[in-house]
C-alpha cells in the first residue's frame, strides 16, 4: 500500500464531501421547487429517525472498526485486521436487519405522533436503505482502518449522483398523487442510492483484495467471533451513545418543533412549511463547510490511533492542533459571508420556493443566527473525534447529554414564544452546540498538552474574515450593481481570495505547521 499523509486523507474527504453536500444542494433545490416547503417538511420528518438508527448501528461501528483496524495495521498484524473486519460485517448486518425491521413495525405509531400520519409509508420504504447502509459502513471501517480513503470517498459521490437522478425522477414522477407521495418518490432515491453505494463496496474490495494479496496471504489463526463481536460491542457503546446524541436532537425537533407551533395557533401545513425551510433549505447551507470539517474527523481517529500504538505523542499533539486550528480557520470566514449575503444566497438558490417578501425575511434570518453553528458544529465533529481516538469516549457522551439539556429547556421556552417560534429552535441548536464544544475542548486540554497563539488562532481570522468579506460586501452591493448570481460568485471569490491572502500575510499559518501536515506516515 502507499503512503498517505494526513492531509491528503483529509483533503480528500474533504473534497469529495463538499462535493456531495454541491450535489445535495442541487438536488434539493429543485426538489424543493417540487415539493414546496410542505413537502420538504414531511421530507425531513423522516430523517431524524432514519439518521438515529444510523448512529446506533452504522456509523459508529464504523468507527470502532476502522480504529481496532488501524491498531492492529500498526503492528503489522493481519489477521486482527481480517478478524475485525469480518465479525464488524456480521454485527453489522444482524444489526441492520434488526432495526429496518423495527423501522418498518413501528412506521404507523411513530407517524402519528408527530402528527403527519400519513407519512408511515415513507419509514417503510427507506427501511432497507438502514441495511444497506450498516453493510457499507463495514467496508469503509477496513478501508478507512487501512489509510485508503479513496473508497468512502468515491461512494459518497456515486450515492449522491444516484440519489440527485433517482431521487429527483420518482419525486417528480409520484408527485401528482400528493405531497406525501412526492416525498416518498424522493425518499425510494435514498434508499436505491444507498443499495448502489453498498454494491460498489463489495465491488472495490474484491479488487482490493487481487492487488494487495500480501495483505491476504498470510498463516491465518483461528479466532473466537463472538469474542471479537462482543469486544466490538463493548468498545462501540461509548461511540454509540456519543453519536445518537445528536440525532437525537433532530428526533426531539421533528415531535416537539410542529407540535409547538401548532401549539401557537399555525395550521399544520404551515407549521410543516418552517421546518421545511429550516431543515430543509437552511441546515443544507450550514452543512457545506461543516462537511469539510467532517473529512477530518474521518481522518484523524485512525490516525492518532495509529500514532497511540507508536507512542508517538508529539504527532497525536500536531495533529490534535492543526486539526482545530484548520477547522476555525475555515468556519470563521463562512459565518460572516453567510451573514452578508444571506438574501443574496437564498434568492439565486431557492427562488423558486419563496412566496412573498416575509418567507424571505424568515429564511434570511435563520441563516443569519444559523450561521455561527458551522463554527460550533465543526468544532464539535472535530473535538468528539480526537476525544475518541484518544480513548476518552465517554467524554463527548456526558458533553453531549448535559447540552442535549439545555438544547430540550431553551427549545421548550423559545419555540413556544410566539415572538421567536422558529427561530428559536436554531438559538437552541447554537445553545446545544456551543456547551458541548466548551465540555469537549476543556477535557482535550487535560488530555494533551495544548497551546495556541491567541493572536493567529482568533485574532487572524476574524481580522482577515472582516476585511475580506466586507471588502467583498462594499464592492458587489455598494459600488457595483450585479445580478444576484454574478454578485454572489464573484463576492465568493474576492472574499475567498482576500482571506487567503491575508492569512499568509499576517503569518496565521506557519512554514512548520504546513510541513507536519504533509508528513506521511509509516505504512506497509
Amino acid at each position: 500500500m502507499k503512503k498517505r499523509s494526513f492531509v491528503f486523507g483529509a483533503i480528500l474527504l474533504g473534497i469529495s464531501s463538499v462535493l456531495c453536500k454541491v450535489l445535495g444542494a442541487v438536488y434539493k433545490i429543485p426538489l424543493t421547487n417540487i415539493l414546496g416547503v410542505q413537502g420538504m417538511g414531511i421530507y425531513y420528518l423522516i430523517f431524524p429517525i432514519y439518521a438515529f438508527l444510523l448512529s446506533i448501528t452504522a456509523s459508529s461501528f464504523a468507527t470502532v472498526i476502522a480504529k481496532k483496524i488501524s491498531s492492529a495495521f500498526g503492528k503489522n498484524d493481519f489477521n486482527k485486521i481480517m478478524e475485525y473486519f469480518s465479525c464488524g460485517l456480521i454485527l453489522l448486518l444482524v444489526l441492520g436487519v434488526i432495526f429496518g425491521g423495527f423501522l418498518c413495525a413501528l412506521a404507523k405509531p411513530i407517524a402519528s405522533l408527530q402528527g403527519v400520519e400519513g407519512a408511515y409509508i415513507c419509514y417503510v420504504v427507506i427501511a432497507p436503505a438502514i441495511i444497506a447502509v450498516c453493510v457499507q459502513s463495514a467496508f469503509k471501517g477496513l478501508f478507512q482502518g487501512l489509510q485508503d480513503m479513496v473508497p468512502t470517498a468515491l461512494s459518497q459521490i456515486l450515492e449522491q449522483l444516484v440519489k440527485l437522478s433517482l431521487g429527483f425522477l420518482f419525486a417528480k414522477l409520484m408527485f401528482s398523487r400528493g405531497v406525501i407521495y412526492g416525498a416518498l418518490g424522493a425518499i425510494v432515491g435514498v434508499c436505491l442510492a444507498e443499495v448502489i453505494s453498498c454494491l460498489f463496496f463489495v465491488v472495490y474490495y474484491f479488487v482490493f483484495k487481487f492487488k494487495n494479496k500480501v495483505l491476504f496471504t498470510f498463516k491465518k489463526v483461528k479466532y473466537n467471533k463472538i469474542k471479537t463481536i462482543f469486544e466490538i460491542l463493548k468498545e462501540g457503546l461509548p461511540f454509540v451513545l456519543s453519536s445518537v446524541i445528536l440525532p437525537m436532537s433532530l428526533v426531539i425537533d421533528s415531535f416537539l418543533i410542529i407540535n409547538a407551533l401548532k401549539y401557537l395557533g399555525f395550521e399544520k401545513g404551515f407549521a410543516t412549511s418552517l421546518l421545511g425551510v429550516n431543515s430543509g433549505m437552511i441546515n443544507t447551507l450550514i452543512g457545506l463547510p461543516t462537511a469539510i470539517c467532517g473529512g477530518i474527523c474521518v481522518v484523524i481517529i485512525p490516525y492518532i490511533s495509529f500514532a497511540l500504538n507508536k507512542l508517538d505523542y508529539k504527532s497525536i499533539e500536531s495533529k490534535v492542533k492543526l486539526s482545530i486550528k484548520i477547522t476555525i480557520f475555515l468556519c470563521v470566514p463562512c459565518i460572516l459571508f453567510f451573514s452578508l449575503f444571506s438574501k443574496e444566497i437564498l434568492l439565486l438558490l431557492y427562488s423558486g420556493s419563496f412566496f412573498g417578501e416575509a418567507s424571505l425575511n424568515l429564511a434570511s434570518t435563520l441563516l443569519i443566527v444559523s450561521s455561527i453553528n458551522v463554527l460550533y458544529l465543526s468544532l464539535l465533529q472535530i473535538t468528539t473525534s480526537i476525544l475518541q481516538a484518544l480513548n476518552r469516549s465517554f467524554i463527548p457522551v456526558l458533553s453531549l447529554s448535559v447540552a442535549l439539556i439545555f438544547k430540550v429547556v431553551f427549545e421548550v421556552f423559545m419555540v413556544t414564544n410566539p415572538y421567536l417560534n422558529i427561530v428559536g429552535a436554531v438559538i437552541s441548536n447554537s445553545v446545544c452546540y456551543f456547551v458541548s464544544c466548551a465540555i469537549n475542548i476543556f477535557f482535550i486540554k487535560k488530555e494533551i498538552h495544548l497551546e495556541f497563539s491567541f493572536y493567529k488562532l482568533v485574532f487572524c481570522p476574524i481580522i482577515c474574515s472582516l476585511i475580506s468579506s466586507f471588502g467583498a460586501f462594499v464592492f458587489v452591493k455598494k459600488i457595483f450593481s450585479f445580478s444576484n448570481l454574478i454578485s454572489v460568485g464573484l463576492a465568493f471569490l474576492i472574499a475567498g481570495l482576500g482571506y487567503s491572502i491575508l492569512i499568509f500575510v499576517l503569518r496565521a499559518i506557519e512554514k512548520e505547521e504546513i510541513k507536519a501536515l504533509f508528513n506521511k506516515r509509516n505504512s506497509v
